[in-house]
């Protein structure tokens, strides 16, 4: 007897399984925002899962592209940009490599997290990223101890980025600053007091 998995909301899996639209449920715009910003043809994607069955993600997480691929089609947008997992995509482009309709999944992933960060949709830890890029040029800033290793190592004391070449610092900024990143980061830090 095969057991159904349950990845935590079965309402949404019971709308990705049905066969038909409702669209009360839907934004028709949704795909196409996405195929805007992704510059990809995610209308074609037919289920066929080969892009969750090459993720090296998705066997140790709960992250299935295939399912935001689905919710892209049928429009769902509120249970695309709402969902956790959309931030799990490592960007390794390995779904797009194999896809075999030419698809750019990750770059469907992307372009829900554009979207969702229009909506204020971002996990903290991404907000607090933006501002250490800002501040250093680094999402993990270099510090004594991983200075110590890289000494032991032969290396010099900070890689050749930022750490080395400061004067890079206000080019990385100013296209920070372009999009707003930063900005957007601060007042939804800020809001929650954080």
């Amino acid at each position: 007897m095969a057991t159904e998995k349950n990845y935590g909301n079965p309402e949404l899996e019971a709308k990705l399984r049905d066969r038909y639209l409702y669209t009360d449920d839907t934004n028709p715009e949704f795909l196409n925002d996405v195929k805007k910003v992704s510059r990809t043809i995610a209308h074609m994607c037919y289920q066929c899962g080969t892009c969750t069955g090459s993720c090296p993600s998705a066997p140790r997480s709960s992250y299935r592209i295939r399912l935001f691929m689905r919710r892209g089609v049928l429009g769902l947008e509120k249970e695309a940009l709402n969902d956790p997992d959309l931030w799990l995509c490592t960007t390794c482009y390995s779904c797009t490599d194999r896809c075999p309709r030419d698809i750019a999944p990750t770059d469907v992933i992307m372009a829900m997290r554009n979207l969702a960060f229009k909506y204020d949709i971002v996990p903290r830890n991404f907000l607090k990223t933006v501002q250490l890029i800002y501040t250093t040029g680094h999402g993990v800033p270099n510090n004594d101890v991983n200075r110590s290793a890289r000494e032991k190592l032969g290396l010099s004391r900070d890689p050749p980025t930022t750490h080395s070449y400061p004067e890079f610092m206000p080019g990385i900024q100013k296209i920070i600053d372009h999009y707003k990143l930063k900005e957007n980061a601060d007042r939804i830090l800020a809001e929650e007091g954080q």
